[in-house]
């Protein structure tokens, strides 16, 4: 995933030669790459999972659980016998739990209370999940929830008007609540940019081989001396530029101005 489109695209061509895979999550997908005979399995794999004590989401390495294992080795052998290669221990594996965490467990969970709430699905206590969370975790979504104004700080927890504003913008409530406080403070435009760039993927291609010549190019949009220290602000500048390209260019030339800018 951190490579350039055009490596990624080489995955798909047609060789005459043997293909490994070094399994990480990617190695999990429903995605069959032709010609793979060997998959090397490390046991491990970055997991996202939201932290109580920072409030923030973290990729952390973790053992992954046997279904996941199992998933890998899937990936050789579609069209003819392959081999997996654990580079675990066999008791380690099936010491291992069946199946890894649901993402309800491993993520804030503000943004499924807000929904609940502006559904009117009852309290998120009381619904009946497959694997429910835990009082800590509905806690923290509820601080959170508070903090932006969305509920009420009492025993109700109802919905504030500005919680209905939230409920309707399909974001993260924290990117939401950035998105109407700029609208209230005449900054939108600029604001719109930060969060749709927080929202996805980084835009930045870095390759190794030129880690160099990319720091190089996305220096060039870190805006005048007041703006240096702030990635925010990166984001704008790099729009602008690129909104430039798109709007006075043709399409061979857009792609080249991102090639030349190690941009996605």
């Amino acid at each position: 995933a951190r490579q350039s489109a055009q490596e990624q695209a080489r995955v798909f061509l047609r060789s005459g030669g043997r293909r490994v895979v070094l399994a990480t999550n990617v190695a999990e997908t429903s995605l069959t790459v032709p010609g793979i005979r060997y998959v090397v399995d490390t046991g491990q794999a970055r997991v996202k999972r939201y932290s109580l004590r920072n409030k923030v989401e973290q990729l952390q390495v973790e053992k992954i659980a046997q279904a996941n294992a199992q998933q890998r080795a899937g990936r050789c052998g579609r069209v003819m016998d392959g081999v997996c290669l654990r580079l675990y221990a066999e008791d380690d594996f099936n010491a291992r739990p069946a199946h890894g965490d649901p993402e309800i467990l491993r993520s804030s969970l503000a943004g499924v209370i807000l929904r609940m709430k502006s559904l009117r699905l009852g309290a998120v206590e009381d619904f009946p999940f497959i694997d429910p969370p835990g009082a800590r975790m509905i806690g923290d979504g509820y601080q959170l929830l508070i903090e932006l104004g969305a509920v009420s700080d009492d025993a109700a927890r109802d919905l504030t008007p500005l919680g209905r504003d939230l409920a309707r913008l399909p974001l993260d409530p924290k990117i939401g609540r950035m998105l109407i406080a700029a609208r209230e403070r005449g900054c939108l435009a600029e604001v719109l940019v930060i969060a749709s760039a927080l929202s996805v993927q980084d835009p930045r291609d870095r390759p190794q081989e030129h880690a160099a010549a990319a720091d190089q190019a996305h220096a060039r949009f870190r805006g005048g001396e007041r703006d240096q220290q702030s990635e925010f602000l990166w984001y704008w500048h790099a729009w602008n530029a690129w909104d430039e390209v798109l709007r006075h260019e043709t399409a061979s030339k857009q792609k080249a101005w991102c090639r030349q800018n190690f941009m996605s």
